[in-house]
């Protein structure tokens, strides 16, 4: 049989090892794993919870970071009256009862009406999480608990307060591997330490004498005093968290944006403890946990500093303990959507201070803006949500250009060129003049009559590369698509002078319909465009040509 005092020690050492663990997982080390078994609707957590029957509080003692400190400080303080309260685990009083089992009814309240967030607050791996990432409320948290665990000279928290100690504690009940007490213990509290003469500091506290009379001597209380002036340092200098903070450069939302890999927001209201793994993970640090109630340390996306890259291949997801976020193809990162980007016109300074600014249709990684109207105009299909026009913005002091959370956040695939074609003449089915696709993706899609469009789409620098449908291919939009370096054009309509062109230029093309010649809008002779390419093989001097027609049309009306 393994002695008691094996056992104390090796749980000792587990206990060690999982706060080192989880500590330095926050400090960039490879030790996440360890935070799986914290109190949260997972596998992990669900496997120890069945184990309790059998092995007793085994979570409590020396699988809860929280737990471990609390033991610690509370040894490091008082360590002529420490003793193992696990081992010796007196009836509770009627008092910590009533308490206990009033906080896990409002916790599993709280979880069923979906303000997961605050319920997670309590329990012991999140406020060490937030409290490793120095979320302010959280360390706020976290010096209480272990102030209470100093004055009260045991784990206060623990056995009044925690939801996963009043689970772990009713399992353990009837455990085999339980700590037992003899059967002629006459319940005289002799086994926390005879209270010496003049040495009143070894008596047990009021938590631990179960409703006694309290012995608190003057250096404790000074003691007490001094932790609580510390922690009320502490609080001050990282502001609490409540006090009135003016955050720039952050619109209202109509709810919080949450990282890329979350599941629905109810799930994740539910799932997500807030204990900070993401924040520490992402590396632009645009990942902050909210201090609204309903969300209270769960994570959202702020833009102010920078925005969500493809190169970070979901390390957020990738750190998440409990299944709140779900990394998606690390190699399709910039093609997983998140949300889509919304114009505010009025704040945009093309039309509150008449700037010609283009800041976000450039920094866009997706080609999801355009100018309609001279405004920016956002592609939904093609937004993924990244932030990148919001961070940018130059509008102050709201951006003009916000980024609103999608229902669902999705991951797109690339398509083939046969299936990209048939998509892109839907969209002209639709009204569409002309629609472009590069990388597997429809990037545009431009409206308007005539050779406007597809020029349009030339000067935006969107063809290169890419595949054009357009309704009517003649030389002219021929020599755009050359010039622009398009692989691939297909057309409703397209002449055979055109498909020439473009397989003398090495561009794959095709048609619905080949005709011999693009005819004018009312069918009497020939496309004056096409006249003014007339005889012409240079793309550069043909697109010219085709501007200069443009301009003389236009002050012919």
């Amino acid at each position: 049989m393994i002695s008691e005092n094996a056992k104390k020690w090796a749980k000792r050492a587990v206990a060690v090892t999982v706060v080192a663990a989880a500590a330095l997982s926050f400090l960039g080390a490879p030790t996440g794993a360890v935070l799986r078994i914290q109190p949260a609707i997972s596998w992990p957590f669900l496997a120890v919870l069945i184990l309790t029957p059998l092995l007793g509080r085994l979570f409590c003692e020396c699988l809860c970071p929280l737990g471990a400190l609390q033991s610690f400080v509370n040894w490091l303080l008082h360590p002529k009256s420490h003793v193992r309260r696990v081992c010796t685990r007196l009836p509770a009083s009627r008092a910590q009862l009533a308490v206990r089992w009033t906080v896990l009814c409002a916790f599993v309240a709280l979880v069923s009406l979906g303000f997961g967030a605050v319920a997670w607050s309590v329990t012991p791996y999140s406020i060490f999480g937030k409290a490793m990432v120095l979320f302010a409320p959280g360390v706020a948290i976290f010096a209480l608990v272990l102030v209470m665990a100093t004055v009260g000279k045991g784990r206060f928290w623990c056995n009044w307060i925690c939801p996963a100690g009043t689970l772990f504690a009713s399992l353990s009940l009837k455990s085999v591997c339980r700590h037992k007490v003899g059967g002629g213990c006459a319940n005289c509290k002799a086994c926390f330490g005879a209270v010496r003469a003049g040495d009143a500091a070894s008596a047990p506290s009021d938590g631990d004498r179960q409703g006694g009379e309290s012995d608190l001597t003057r250096r404790d209380t000074i003691k007490g005093v001094a932790i609580l002036a510390a922690a009320e340092a502490v609080e001050k200098t990282t502001d609490g968290g409540f006090a009135d903070v003016s955050l720039p450069l952050v619109p209202k939302r109509p709810a919080t944006l949450l990282p890329p890999g979350s599941v629905d927001r109810r799930r994740f209201n539910t799932l997500c403890v807030g204990c900070g793994k993401c924040v520490k993970a992402c590396p632009s640090g645009i990942i902050r946990q909210s201090l609204e109630l309903a969300t209270f340390g769960q994570p959202e996306l702020f833009f102010q500093t920078d925005f969500c890259r493809s190169a970070c291949r979901f390390k957020c997801a990738k750190a998440c303990p409990v299944g709140a976020l779900v990394a998606g193809d690390p190699n399709n990162k910039r093609n997983f959507h998140i949300g889509i980007a919304k114009v505010e016109k009025e704040l945009c300074l093309r039309e509150s201070e008449g700037v010609s600014c283009s800041a976000c249709a450039r920094k866009c990684p997706k080609e999801a803006i355009s100018f309609v109207d001279d405004l920016p105009s956002v592609d939904p299909n093609a937004c993924i949500g990244c932030g990148a026009c919001e961070h940018v913005c130059a509008a102050r002091p709201i951006p003009a250009i916000r980024v609103e959370p999608a229902e669902q956040q999705w991951e797109s695939k690339p398509k083939d060129d046969a299936a990209l074609i048939e998509e892109m003449k839907a969209m002209l089915d639709a009204g569409a003049a002309c629609a472009i696709a590069r990388g597997g993706f429809v990037v545009a899609q431009e409206s308007g009559r005539g050779v406007s469009p597809l020029l349009k789409a030339l000067d935006d620098g969107r063809l290169q590369g890419a595949i054009v449908v357009d309704k009517v291919i003649g030389r002219a939009t021929a020599a755009m698509c050359a010039l622009g370096g398009a692989r691939k054009v297909h057309a409703a309509l397209m002449s055979e002078d055109a498909l020439s062109f473009l397989k003398q230029h090495c561009i794959e093309a095709s048609a619905d319909k080949l005709v011999p010649q693009i005819l004018n809008r009312d069918k009497s002779g020939r496309c004056p465009m096409e006249l003014a390419v007339d005889g012409r093989n240079d793309p550069a001097d043909m697109v010219k040509r085709v501007r200069a027609k443009l301009e003389e049309l236009r002050r012919g009306k």
